[in-house]
């Protein structure tokens, strides 16, 4: 990360939490919106890409904070309400499913079908889908609403089930499955813990789940235990480094003091697609553990899983702009974004 974005990040921070405790927590949720969604290589929505993204992040951050002063200077919020987050006594997955069941109730049928369809295929490999895949018994191991799911019955397996911890994450997926005649169940599991036998499954797939876990070496190795020998698999977690990964870390805490649903209804006001959680995500997840490449590494080979590299074909995907040679990619985004295809030796 360069020396002037992370100078200015801790500014950003300070502005921010400012404007939290001073009444005005509104404007901090606006501005790190504004902030992060452009961090990607593209913006979806506003369609905007950058040629040199290191100097629009440095010079993007320095307009944000000299927003901030100028509405710090211009306006007096009211006096602050008791609103911070409260502590939940629940377990970490009970925390976690109940954050994404809630976030995923904006997702209409096609966020559950379409978009997740067209999200898969640009993702995996045409043969993998072909070979790994197509008529085959599959897991979708930490499921949530269980678009991927139905994208991966849609896309040719002979089955799958969906797994996650509550019924409420993936109930309206279930339902189209159901109307549908989808060759799809699910079950209620912790992904640390499945409820599955040694060797029941010809593919696993992992997106998304583990680096919200207590561990991602245990359920790397629930992963390996319930995949069948010569069973293939596919895992996406969380990386690190750079100024996208620093940036996502360092504006976790900010949203302490700032209950989910305030956030909520704040990014509804300015228009956010309801199936764009990935704020959310980002701010109130109990656990969000970046990995580096090496980490990762080290944890499959305990697992004892073969694994190849592949990167995402989306425009928004991280690894795919390192890969595409963007100027200042690594500074930009560090390891990227770890997509992996598995494979258990048989």
């Amino acid at each position: 990360m360069s020396d002037a974005y992370e100078a200015q990040l801790d500014e950003f921070v300070v502005r921010c939490r400012r404007l939290v405790r001073s009444g005005a927590p509104y404007m901090a949720v606006i501005l790190c919106h504004e902030l992060f969604r452009f961090l990607y290589p593209v913006e979806p929505y506003a369609e905007v890409e950058h040629e040199d993204p290191v100097a629009f992040a440095e010079a993007h951050i320095a307009h944000l904070i000299q927003l901030a002063d100028t509405f710090s200077a211009a306006v007096t919020p009211y006096a602050p309400s008791a609103s911070e987050r409260t502590a939940s006594e629940e377990s970490l997955a009970a925390t976690t499913s109940n954050l994404y069941s809630e976030l995923w109730l904006g997702f209409d049928e096609r966020a559950l079908v379409e978009e997740s369809r067209r999200l898969l295929e640009a993702r995996l490999p045409a043969d993998f889908l072909a070979t790994a895949i197509a008529g085959r018994k599959g897991l979708d191991m930490g499921c949530g609403s269980g678009r991927y799911t139905i994208a991966l019955a849609a896309v040719g397996a002979g089955s799958v089930v969906g797994a996650d911890f509550q019924r409420r994450s993936f109930a309206a997926a279930e339902d189209l499955a159901r109307e549908r005649g989808l060759p799809v169940t699910f079950a209620e599991a912790d992904v640390l813990a499945l409820p599955f036998a040694d060797d029941s499954f010809d593919f696993v797939f992992s997106n998304g789940v583990l680096h919200h876990s207590e561990s991602i070496e245990r359920g790397l190795g629930e992963l390996a235990r319930v995949l069948k020998p010569g069973g293939r698999g596919f895992l996406y977690l969380y990386a690190t480094g750079g100024i996208f990964w620093e940036t996502r870390r360092a504006l976790r805490p900010i949203f302490d003091e700032v209950p989910l649903e305030y956030t909520q209804g704040v990014l509804s006001t300015i228009g956010m697609p309801p199936n764009r959680f990935i704020f959310c995500d980002t701010w109130y997840v109990p656990v969000e553990t970046q990995t580096s490449a090496e980490e990762l590494h080290v944890m499959l080979d305990r697992a004892g899983l073969r694994y190849e590299k592949v990167a995402g074909r989306n425009p928004f995907d991280l690894d795919g702009a390192i890969d595409r040679g963007v100027r200042g990619a690594r500074e930009m985004w560090g390891d990227g974004e770890h997509r992996y295809l598995l494979t258990k030796p048989a």
